[in-house]
Order: C-alpha cells, then sequence, then structure tokens
C-alpha cells in the first residue's frame, strides 16, 4: 500500500502551485495502478486546512470545494482512508523516541504510526523529514 502526504495533495489541488503538474500527474498515476493508494484521516483533515487558509495569496477555495476534490480523489477504486486504531500508540511513542520529533513534527510522526500499522510500505511527499521513519520507502516526486 503507498501513503500520500498532505503537500502531494495541495499542490494537486492548487492550480498556481508551480509543482501542481507533478502533483497531478503522480495522483493520477497511483489512482490507476493496481496498489492501495492509502490517505490518512490526518493528512485528509490537514488538506481540507491548509487548501482553505485565509492567509493564502489570492482568494482561498471554500471548504466545499476542498472537500469536493478529496471526494474525488477517494472515488477512485485504489483509494483507500486509513486511522489510528487504539494499538497504535505504541509505534507513535517509538517514532517519538527515534525521531526526536516534538510540537508541530508530531504530525509527521501521527501519520507515519498510522501509515506503518496500517500497512503502508511507501510513502509519497515531498517533506524531507519524513526520511527519519525508516519503516517507509519514502518516493519525492518533486525531487529533481
Amino acid at each position: 500500500m503507498i501513503g500520500v502526504d498532505t503537500n502531494v495533495l495541495l499542490h494537486a489541488f492548487n492550480v498556481t502551485s508551480p509543482q501542481n503538474s507533478i502533483a497531478k500527474k503522480t495522483l493520477e498515476s497511483l489512482l490507476s495502478q493496481k496498489e492501495q493508494v492509502a490517505f490518512t484521516d490526518i493528512v485528509m483533515f490537514e488538506f481540507i486546512t491548509q487548501a482553505t487558509r485565509l492567509n493564502a495569496p489570492g482568494p482561498s477555495p471554500t471548504a466545499k470545494q476542498a472537500v469536493a476534490q478529496l471526494e474525488n480523489w477517494l472515488s477512485s477504486p485504489r483509494a483507500e482512508v486509513i486511522r489510528s486504531e487504539p494499538g497504535d500508540l505504541k509505534t507513535f511513542a517509538r517514532l517519538c523516541a527515534e525521531s526526536g520529533r516534538s510540537g508541530q513534527n508530531i504530525f509527521d510522526v501521527q501519520v507515519a504510526a498510522i501509515c506503518i500499522d496500517n500497512g503502508v510500505t511507501e510513502f509519497v511527499t515531498g517533506d524531507k523529514g519524513f526520511e527519519k521513519f525508516t519503516e517507509l520507502r519514502i518516493r519525492n516526486p518533486f525531487a529533481a
């Protein structure tokens, strides 16, 4: 199973992003392959939050528009929503200790723990901080 990070979704959604084309092609390719594509609940909610933030340049999309795009991606037969389970705290705590993450960086630990506990083996992100989670193979579609 392949996981997708918020930054890939944001670039695919934001037509003014210089990385829009790469992100859209990456998502389209993932969602048309045989392997399942995992969207964590945290990534989905972070996508809605970031896509609709009011301090972004230009008019912000509405939550309705962002949710509609997310629903479109999730309508693929390859898309799967994954969530944390009560037992996932062990993986989360271990990853916190191993990575030394704290504060805002805890969100990345949560996403990585959910992915690992749900069988994700590859994670698609432009965030280099995920490279510390060695149980996930990281693919950066934006790397030159």
